[in-house]
């Protein structure tokens, strides 16, 4: 028996609610034949309807049909009407359709509703509270203008990315939870319970998209965008103990051509370090923190989204896979402050120009990641975002990149 069919009773013969006929359709529903829709259907000159000789049949094994039909008689149709308007929605599932997929794309499209197919929270007043409110605690400005007024507080040359963001396709990100309607829950706030990116999804999406931009790059460009990198992301952990790139050893490291000469070449830095017995480690090899600060995205929709892998050979779904996700067009809030807090020892112009690459290289990165997709599943182009009101607030003269404006 399954957790979940431990937490909870249902009854087949009675699917009441939602939850209750998503459990039905995962563990209960168990098809007799391997008949298809068009089989349940017939064509005459006057449109749609319902096989005479196996109706009963079919709406005695999908008792949520007999309820639509029922509902479609209370409202003052003839039973005749309100069977031959269910043919006709029937009609969309009947090419290539098993009864094993019929209940899951019926609850998809017309359950949840083709145009509506998500949980918008916008009517209800509670949750845009709770969204603003968790807002408010961590720290998320709802507009440029007061997120400028923080950044003016914050040391010189710091400075923040904020802007807002409409999803082009659905975002999902796995939560933990394994008590759920579906085996596959989104991410979501542990107190309010809304659906979010974290601040570190963030930082993890954007350092691959960064690091792709280094790649691209060549050798020289990408000396200065890896030392933009360490920068804006850090050096690793203590644990790790990462190797902070300086010039020198950026050469060294770039005339390597293989793993094997690369280890050796940390073994031997490593080494030195041991032989000196010093405390500390030597400066390629100390941490830090970087200096960018993510913070976390809260949304207001959820939506189910279904994925069937179909059998190469028989060209039919067997297992389908449910996702709860944020759907699309969706919109969210971008935010990131960089503080550079390890600049104290330097002169004011180097810093700047460290400032200035970093903040060229975050806009760069950004853009690439709207188009790679945030989450999991980008490789069906899932996550993807359209970037708007792009804002920068600065706290000292620095040029704003093409493309975005001053808070």
């Amino acid at each position: 028996m399954s957790k979940f069919e431990a937490l909870i009773e249902i009854n087949p013969e009675k699917v009441e609610s939602l939850a209750e006929y998503v459990a039905y359709c995962k563990y209960y529903f168990k098809p007799k034949s391997k008949e298809k829709i068009e089989n349940y259907l017939f064509k005459s000159k006057k449109g749609w309807y319902l096989n005479r000789d196996n109706k009963n049949v079919f709406l005695e094994e999908f008792k949520f049909l007999e309820r639509e039909i029922n509902n479609c008689v209370e409202a003052g149709n003839g039973r005749n009407r309100c069977e031959n308007q269910l043919a006709k929605k029937l009609k969309d599932y009947k090419s290539n359709e098993t009864l094993k997929d019929f209940p899951l794309n019926w609850l998809k499209n017309e359950i949840i509703g083709k145009e509506t197919k998500y949980i918008d929270f916008n009517g209800d007043n509670n949750i845009q509270k709770n969204i603003q409110k968790i807002e408010q605690i961590s720290g998320i400005y709802d507009n440029p203008t007061n997120l400028q007024n923080y950044i003016d507080k914050l040391p010189k040359h710091s400075f923040a990315i904020w802007f807002k963001f409409q999803l082009k396709a659905p975002y999902f990100s796995k939560d933990d939870d394994e008590f759920y309607i579906i085996q596959n829950p989104i991410l979501k706030e542990t107190n309010f319970k809304v659906p979010m990116i974290r601040g570190s999804a963030w930082k993890g999406a954007l350092a691959h998209a960064f690091r792709d931009l280094i790649s691209e790059s060549d050798l020289e460009d990408r000396k200065k965008k890896t030392e933009s990198f360490l920068r804006i992301f850090g050096a690793g952990s203590e644990s790790i103990k990462a190797i902070e790139i300086d010039g020198k050893l950026l050469e060294e490291i770039n005339n390597i051509r293989s793993k094997d000469s690369l280890l050796n070449f940390i073994k031997d830095k490593l080494s030195k370090k041991l032989e000196d017995n010093q405390k500390e480690l030597p400066l390629e090899f100390q941490t830090h923190k970087g200096r960018a600060i993510f913070y976390p995205t809260y949304f207001d929709r959820l939506s189910l989204e279904i994925i069937n892998p179909h059998d190469r050979r028989k060209r039919a779904g067997k297992n389908p896979i449910h996702y709860e996700v944020v759907p699309k067009d969706t919109e969210g809030i971008f935010q990131l402050i960089y503080i550079p807090f390890d600049g104290i020892t330097k002169n004011d112009e180097t810093l700047k120009e460290e400032v200035k690459e970093d903040l060229k290289n975050l806009c760069s990165a950004i853009k690439k990641l709207s188009n790679k997709g945030i989450g999991a599943k980008t490789k069906l182009s899932w996550g993807r975002f359209e970037i708007s009101e792009k804002k920068i607030c600065l706290n000292s003269n620095l040029e704003v990149p093409g493309g975005w404006e001053r808070c």
